[in-house]
């Protein structure tokens, strides 16, 4: 394993723990609520179309669904909806509860005053861990589909994309040095209160970075959208009915790929309280 990659540390760190549903079976959950989140959104946009002119069947493509039927369906989904991510966020917040109920149970009240923090901070890896993979499952399921569907318009966004790519990497690398140092300076902050401005300065830095991160994701989609949808138009790529859901899907796709890279960044910033189990 490489200790240096969040992800794969809180991986470990979960497998390590008794008393939880296997990691196996919360990622299922956990990525089908994910899916399950943005069906209903994209299924419904054919809908109000067909009642806004008017019609009588939704069409998708060569198909036609009587709108009766497909409210029906589309019902029968948000319920489906409803449960399993009303079970996927129990299944989180329980596994994390439990994880701390043993931690207080099984360590010695001088344990839990060494690592309490550590431990509590590596709890919380988990919740960002299955967070960002209820976003990147369904997010590379439904960019990867939009591709597919539209090629044309999915290779612009794709191209555009890989250009992005350089700077995020740019902030990541940055970022990861300001968490590393403030990793740093808090194991030295309890033997040390000299540095207390150092460490406060480090978690500034840290949180500048972090709030630039979090906030470049409508930035970085829709103008990938717009300059997209203008080469497009200028390569004279043909947009139907049928192209405008695809475009969404991609839309609503990179939406949910990009949350997930946001959910692993908050992993790799713990990986050095991660590192002690």
């Amino acid at each position: 394993m490489n200790h240096s990659n969040g992800i794969a540390l809180a991986i470990n760190f979960y497998r390590k723990q008794q008393n939880i549903p296997s990691l196996g079976w919360v990622l299922a959950v956990t990525g089908i609520s994910g899916i399950l989140e943005t069906l209903p959104i994209l299924l419904s946009l054919p809908l109000i179309r067909t009642l806004f002119l008017s019609t009588e069947y939704i069409v998708f493509g060569a198909t036609k669904i009587e709108v009766v039927h497909y409210v029906l369906s589309l019902l029968l989904l948000l319920l489906l909806r409803l449960f399993v991510g009303m079970y996927s966020q129990f299944i989180n917040a329980s596994t994390r509860i439990q994880l701390l109920a043993d931690f207080r149970t099984n360590s010695t009240p001088s344990e839990r005053q060494k690592l309490k923090t550590v431990f509590g901070k590596s709890v919380q890896s988990i919740n960002f861990l299955l967070v960002g993979w209820s976003q990147l499952l369904p997010g590379m399921l439904f960019t990867g589909v939009g591709i597919a569907l539209f090629p044309e318009f999915g290779g612009i966004i794709l191209s555009i994309l890989l250009l992005w790519l350089v700077p995020m990497r740019v902030l990541k690398k940055q970022q990861d040095q300001a968490h590393e140092q403030v990793s740093a300076l808090q194991s030295e902050l309890e033997e040390d209160q000299s540095i207390t401005a150092n460490w406060r300065d480090a978690r500034y830095k840290a949180a500048r970075l972090d709030s630039v991160n979090k906030n470049l994701r409508e930035f970085i989609i829709v103008s990938t959208l717009i300059v997209a949808l203008f080469i497009a138009h200028a390569l004279d790529v043909s947009i139907s009915d049928n192209s405008l859901l695809v475009i969404l899907m991609l839309l609503r796709g990179m939406q949910q790929l990009f949350t997930g890279y946001i959910m692993a960044q908050q992993v790799s910033a713990l990986r050095g309280f991660l590192k002690v189990f």
